[in-house]
């Protein structure tokens, strides 16, 4: 773990401003509960290359989301009050490399930028109360003596490291961390909508230690990141919800989209808490196999509430991930396509 101060600072925007000096971002004024807080959005690299990686959802689903409905506003500590709430953009099935397109700062034109993306979204908030914004990330403050270096309200905090937060490598390995990503999440007021912003810098690596979000040894470096990790499999589908009792009947359809044989030797199912079950077997080309969940008290189990299913590739990698919710596996006895 890092040491960074992993937490969400829930509120609602009040103002905006743009810096553009050497290490350029999006600065967010946000209130909550009679506190003022700045998010610091990182909108370039410091080292090249220098556009960021950039994916918006929208609309954005995820069971973790009446949870976050039901926090109070302002700090809550995700390393130790709420770790269930913890983002892992490799592990986490909240957004993947190839989902992310390379974004600039700033290009002339319209909604081909950072800016253009981005700003938008805040400035439709300024005022709205019943728009409210999740900022994942490391928070600084309260600075009793020191006002904002933006806003000038006093004390001075906020929030930043709005990105991914892992698989850096040189001067920024010590910023790694797994499950300590950050984000924008906005809920659209009263509705169910939801907008969710991912941002990571093209230097990170993909492929990363769950214990300590460093690159894996060995690994090559971040070009090569979208094919390694689409080997070819697939979850396409799971009985999340079996008729009767659960335990060594629910199921996980892996699609094997190569044109030659993959032997699953040494692969694994893991669910959103960890539990593994190892495979065994071959998938031929085009292929697709039923793996059955045995349901072993340290094995993977379909929460019915929602949840993550991620598969393995014998080096620890995440190869593929889905999420899925309450609804997805509300009818017995169905299979929940992906």
């Amino acid at each position: 773990m890092s040491q960074r101060r992993y937490q969400l600072v829930k509120a609602r925007a009040s103002d905006i401003a743009l810096d553009d000096d050497g290490d350029p971002h999006i600065e967010i004024r946000l209130e909550a509960q009679g506190e003022s807080f700045r998010a610091a959005v990182n909108v370039r690299s410091r080292v090249p290359p220098h556009d960021l990686l950039y994916c918006k959802v929208h609309p954005f689903s995820h069971p973790m989301l009446p949870d976050l409905l039901a926090l109070p506003d302002g700090v809550t500590d995700l390393s130790g009050e709420r770790p269930d709430l913890a983002l892992d953009y490799v592990r986490g099935g909240f957004v993947r490399r190839d989902d992310m397109d390379i974004a600039p700062f700033q290009r002339t034109g319209p909604q081909n930028d950072l800016r253009d993306f981005i700003e938008p979204i805040v400035r439709a908030a300024i005022g709205n109360a019943s728009i409210t914004f999740y900022l994942f990330g490391a928070t600084w403050g309260p600075e009793p003596n020191k006002p904002d270096a933006y806003f000038g309200f006093r004390p001075g905090r906020g929030v930043h490291d709005i990105h991914m937060n892992q698989g850096s490598r040189g001067g920024f390995r010590d910023h790694n961390g797994a499950r300590e990503d950050g984000a924008l999440l906005v809920h659209l007021g009263d509705t169910d909508r939801w907008v969710a912003v991912f941002l990571a810098f093209q230097s990170q690596d993909w492929a990363t230690d769950p214990s300590t979000g460093h690159p894996l040894a060995g690994s090559p470096e971040p070009g090569a990141e979208p094919d390694r990790l689409r080997p070819g499999l697939s979850i396409v589908a799971a009985l999340i919800n079996p008729v009767g009792g659960e335990a060594g009947t629910e199921t996980v359809t892996l699609l094997n989209r190569t044109d030659a044989s993959v032997d699953l030797g040494g692969w694994f199912i893991e669910d959103r808490n960890g539990r593994r079950q190892r495979l065994a077997g071959v998938v031929a080309a085009g292929d697709t196999v039923r793996v059955v969940l045995t349901g072993g008290p340290d094995e993977p189990r379909l929460r019915n509430k929602g949840g993550v299913i991620r598969l393995l590739t014998p080096a620890g990698e995440v190869a593929t991930v889905v999420a899925y919710e309450k609804d997805q596996a509300a009818r017995e006895g169905w299979t929940t396509a992906f």
